[in-house]
């Protein structure tokens, strides 16, 4: 352990080119790159120990590491923590939660200016201390620009020594921190926040509300478009002020005459107030509850206004701005009779989902003119949201039987799964004084139950569902805001339309069917709130089929990427912008993984729902680009449906002709489409699209290009083989590859197939479908395989067999069958693959890893190092004579993942195989550290 401390710290203090264990250098930590919070959460997941000494500790703060105090009070693991009340800023309610944990020992530092901040955590007999600027709040872990160091000691060493010593001093003078003593400080706590909170109504009142930066751009972008045309559609992710947004425009528009239309009377009162603040000089009012002489702005329900004999009050001409909330629903009879009788200068509509799941074209309503657009992650990060935090959960098991869609009502809300719901609810809490929840059930009979047996309970809780009246919602949500609910439990009717902001806490009791509806019911709980800092996500996961929509709605990546899946799963905090965080339990992310492996997504009905909606949006045919762009189905997925676009268009859209491709330029698309695509470096690709352009190319030609456009140098080897994969030079004996016609020829330069080049000049269909592909390709590269200088290959990221000899410029199964690894004699190469898989025929074999860069390893059965006194190839890589090159996944249909070069084979023995069969068994050592995320991803 000294040996791995000393290279540590030779390469954190004298050369960072030294190679020793990331885990133990030095790192500053500063919420740049990652969330500091997520090296907290790892360093409290593997500690034997733990000590947390700052000034201030927030309920945020603690939400944050939840499932990691709850692990450690299971495993026993003692932990300490002091912290202030200087100022008065730590919340009460986090030292109570605290204090709930039988593991830890809290003390409270009063009457001193107490700034320390420090988590400090012992494995064994060595300390991980982080020391710097954060606090233990949501905003210091996640978002502040923050500065921490974090070294690793031997509790011998000096700098352990003196921070523990300096702790202790302070700790062991101070007596455990009681309940009675966090009530005494709770009285002054509370005083505090009423004078503040009455300063900050002083100061808001002499405030005048002007648009935030996001809402500044979209204003340019609104008055570019009025310029221009006479609609526009604004996509603002719910809760991102998309009312007060387009009373800005309407005040710098200045129309003399405005209507603003919605289908609920909650929304046309809000949006009164809101046009109230904004423009306080016209006149405004509700049509049909005030009298109608003279006003400036008229807020209208659309079923009012739809009746004749209301419409035909107003003249064709009499608004010169319409502003349309909700315009998802404008597929309606109500909606189209006012959109068709008025003749505004301007039409704005405005939704937060215009993602529709039924036939009507909201785009084209508007000409496909997109004013403007905040999704969800955008406004997270404009911090236009209020922050979430999303646990996970793990849903009950009845009977040995986990819960699933065919789950009867009956065991649905039977006692045991109530009981875990309310467990986890209290457990994980809410931000503010009181309770304020939504619960979405899956059936309206399981809403109406469960709502009575939290009654019972003693939570107060009502059942609403599509049979509830408008009198009834509104009565049920006062009483939540009021404090006299602590749940309303409802099936889908609060999708859209309902604005909630005391919403403190989100339970998702059923199976994700749609992303889309995932986040309108998540928004519920994103509006901010006075005495709202975050709104805690609770998702009980059962054995779903589509519970990998959960990864894709929260993180808005809609590709089905297996690949950014899975990593969304294990790093979600630090993939989501902002102040929220993702948390999943083990079990969970097992179940999810196991669907994301399992699940077909190369569908008709996946494809033809992007297509259909991008379609809609585009106002024209989608090409794959497209669909990458706007981070739909991914192009890689959709090619596994049919080996080519063309294919995918007939199928989708077999009346409509956009072209024609003869029997040769099918089988030059399907080459590129089936074997070039999606490239895991640009070689290939700038290649093909310079010599589109010019007669003929040299490898020197494309030498230039691509240090000129992508900063690669030293590349003539990786330039030569992509010629070989054009030209076919590398396929001679593939068999999947026989049947397509080489690109490119080599004469004294290279250049393009002469059947090709003619093609693509002369058939416009053709060209399109190339461009297409080259475009995709170049992009997909630049934004997940992106090289730099030198590189070839990228450590751990995803390749096939094939691409993984493709892209270390070796001839793959060129006459030979490709199994658990391949020796390359002429380039003194090896290639292993690792499956670590559980199940025939990878149980056999016994992979271990010791740590991120030591691992076991296994050669084929009936192998030896030695035969008739010469090194067999298993000899040679005993003696490192190879370079050993490392590919593993860790189940059988998966993609492999590049671990790098093998620094050395640290020992082998001839062993016997499970089946009684000789083999060599090795332990070798990664040149570098498997990547943490990842390395959690395997040990799974």
């Amino acid at each position: 352990m000294e040996k791995y401390l000393v290279e540590s710290l030779k390469t954190s203090s004298i050369n960072f080119g030294i190679e020793s264990k990331s885990e133990y250098q030095h790192k500053l930590l500063s919420n740049k790159e990652k969330k500091i919070v997520t090296d907290i959460r790892k360093e409290l997941e593997n500690c034997d120990e733990f000590i947390i000494s700052v000034a201030f500790i927030t309920e945020g703060g603690i939400s944050l590491i939840l499932e990691q105090l709850k692990e450690l009070e299971k495993r026993g693991v003692k932990g300490k923590v002091l912290t202030g009340d200087y100022l008065n800023f730590t919340q009460p309610k986090a030292l109570k939660k605290l204090l709930s944990y039988n593991n830890i020992e809290v003390k409270l530092l009063s009457n001193e200016k107490f700034h320390a901040k420090g988590y400090f955590f012992r494995k064994n007999d060595i300390w991980t201390l982080i020391v710097g600027s954060s606090n233990l709040t949501q905003t210091a872990l996640t978002v502040n620009f923050e500065w921490n160091l974090k070294v690793s000691s031997l509790e011998k060493g000096k700098i352990a020594n003196e921070i523990l010593d300096e702790f202790n001093r302070t700790f062991n003078t101070l007596p455990k921190l009681t309940l009675d003593m966090v009530k005494e400080y709770e009285e002054i706590y509370e005083l505090n926040r009423k004078m503040v909170k009455l300063q900050k109504e002083r100061a808001i009142k002499n405030i005048e509300i002007k648009p935030n930066l996001m809402q500044i751009e979209a204003l340019k972008a609104f008055k570019l478009l009025r310029e221009n045309k006479n609609k526009g559609l604004l996509i603002s992710a719910t809760g991102t002020g998309k009312t007060y947004l387009s009373a800005f425009d309407v005040k710098a528009a200045n129309p003399k005459k405005i209507l603003f239309l919605a289908h609920r009377k909650t929304i046309l009162e809000k949006s009164k107030k809101s046009f109230e603040l904004i423009m306080k000089d016209k006149n405004m009012c509700i049509y049909g509850e005030d009298i109608l002489i003279d006003k400036d702005i008229v807020f209208a329900m659309v079923q009012t206004l739809s009746k004749d004999k209301h419409l035909e009050l107003f003249s064709k001409e009499e608004f010169d701005y319409i502003v349309v909330d909700e315009v998802h629903h404008s597929g309606a009879k109500s909606y189209q009779k006012i959109l068709n009788y008025f003749k505004p200068k301007f039409l704005l509509g405005m939704t937060a989902t215009p993602e529709r799941s039924d036939d009507f074209d909201i785009y084209a309503l508007f000409d496909h003119n997109i004013a403007y657009e905040i999704r969800l992650h955008d406004a997270l990060k404009e911090e236009l949201l209020s922050p979430f935090h999303y646990f996970g959960i793990s849903d009950i098991s009845i009977d040995g039987k986990e819960i699933d869609e065919k789950t009867s009502v009956k065991n649905l809300v039977i006692d045991e799964r109530v009981n875990h719901i309310v467990e986890k609810s209290r457990y994980y809490g809410y931000s503010g004084d009181k309770l304020h929840g939504l619960i979405f059930a899956s059936k309206v009979e399981e809403a109406m139950a469960l709502a009575e047996k939290l009654n019972e309970k003693g939570i107060k809780s009502k059942a609403l569902s599509g049979k509830s009246s408008d009198l009834e919602r509104e009565s049920t949500i006062e009483s939540l805001e009021k404090g006299e609910l602590e749940y309303i439990v409802t099936v889908d009717i609060f999708n859209e339309g309902v604005d909630i902001p005391c919403v403190n806490q989100v339970i998702f009791l059923r199976p994700t069917e749609s992303s889309i509806v995932y986040i309108q019911q998540l928004g519920r709980g994103l509006r901010k709130s006075e005495n709202k800092e975050y709104v805690v996500i609770l998702d009980f996961i059962g054995n779903y089929e589509k519970n990998f929509l959960i990864p894709t709605a929260i993180s808005q990546n809609n590709s089905f990427d297996r690949d950014f899946m899975k990593r969304f799963l294990i790093n979600g905090t630090n993939m989501i912008p902002g102040e929220s965080s993702i948390t999943f339990e083990t079990i969970v992310k097992e179940r999810i993984f196991e669907n994301i492996n399992k699940t077909n997504f190369s569908t008709k009905k996946n494809i033809e729902h992007d297509f259909n909606l991008l379609e809609k949006q585009l106002g024209r045919i989608p090409l794959l680009n497209d669909f990458f762009q706007r981070d739909m189905i991914e192009p890689s997925v959709i090619l596994k449906f049919r080996k080519d676009y063309d294919e995918i268009l007939k199928t989708l859209r077999p009346k409509l002709f956009l072209g024609e491709l003869s029997k040769v330029e099918k089988n030059y698309l399907t080459f590129l489409s089936s074997i070039f695509t999606p490239s895991k470096r640009v070689h290939e690709m700038v290649i093909l699209k310079t010599l589109l352009l010019n007669k003929d190319v040299s490898i020197e030609d494309i030498e230039i290009i691509l240090k000129r456009d992508y900063s690669l140098v030293e590349q003539r080897e990786n330039i030569e083989n992509a010629m070989k994969h054009l030209s076919k030079d590398i396929f001679t004996s593939l068999s999947t590859i026989k049947e397509f016609e080489p690109i490119i020829e080599l004469e004294k330069k290279y250049s393009l197939k002469k059947s090709f080049k003619s093609s693509y000049e002369k058939n416009s269909y053709f060209k399109m479908l190339i461009d297409d592909l080259i475009d995709y390709n170049l992009n997909y590269v630049l934004k997940n395989y992106k090289q730099s200088t030198k590189e070839t290959i990228l450590k751990y990221k995803e390749y096939t067999k094939q691409q993984a000899f493709w892209n270390l410029n070796l001839d793959f199964n060129n006459g030979y069958q490709v199994s658990g690894y391949t020796i390359f004699e002429e380039q003194k190469k090896v290639i292993i693959f690792i499956t670590l898989d559980d199940s025939l025929p990878f149980v056999a074999y016994d992979n271990v890893f010791y740590d991120q860069q030591r691992f076991t390893w296994f050669s084929k059965s009936n192998r030896c190092i030695n035969r008739n006194g010469v090194l067999t190839g298993e000899g040679k890589i005993a003696n490192n004579c190879y370079t050993i090159e490392v590919f593993l996944k860790k189940k059988s249909g998966e993609n492999f993942f590049y671990l790098g070069e093998v620094e050395k084979v640290l020992s082998f023995k001839e062993s016997v195989g499970k089946k009684g069969e000789p083999l060599v068994e090795y332990e070798l050592k990664l040149k570098y550290e498997i990547d943490s995320n990842l390395f959690s991803y395997f040990n799974l």
